[in-house]
């Protein structure tokens, strides 16, 4: 039994460790490289293909660039902390597109839902 927690605890540890590279829970993610993501003229962050496109809806959609850890915001959040300027000599990569969700989606209950009261064979 002592064994079976030892290796529970340790790839509970290493899965938490290595699972995602988020800043804290109201953040985003953290950007390991700098970064470029995609903002309406406010500065909330748009999905990336907005800025390939010319025009999004009646407003313009910029590239907004943060440098190695600033914090990638959730989509239709307003970006902090970086410049609607790239900086001279420095080469940014978009945001990986797992960043590309808005806060809602982000909140995973697991569980079974409704089902949970269904459980097993036997139904009340």
């Amino acid at each position: 039994m002592a064994f079976d927690l030892k290796w529970t605890t340790a790839l509970a540890a290493a899965l938490l460790a290595g699972g995602c590279n988020r800043a804290s829970a109201d953040d985003g993610w953290t950007a390991d490289t700098d970064t470029a993501i995609c903002t309406d003229a406010q500065g909330k962050r748009l999905p990336d293909d907005r800025c390939r496109q010319h025009r999004v809806g009646g407003g313009m959609a910029h590239w907004y660039f943060l440098r190695r850890g600033g914090i990638i915001p959730f989509v239709g959040e307003r970006a902090r902390g970086g410049s609607f300027r790239a900086t001279g000599g420095m080469r940014y990569q978009t945001a990986p597109a797992s960043t590309a969700m808005t806060r809602s989606a982000a909140i995973s209950r697991g569980g079974f839902g409704s089902s949970a009261r269904h459980f097993g064979g036997a139904r009340s």
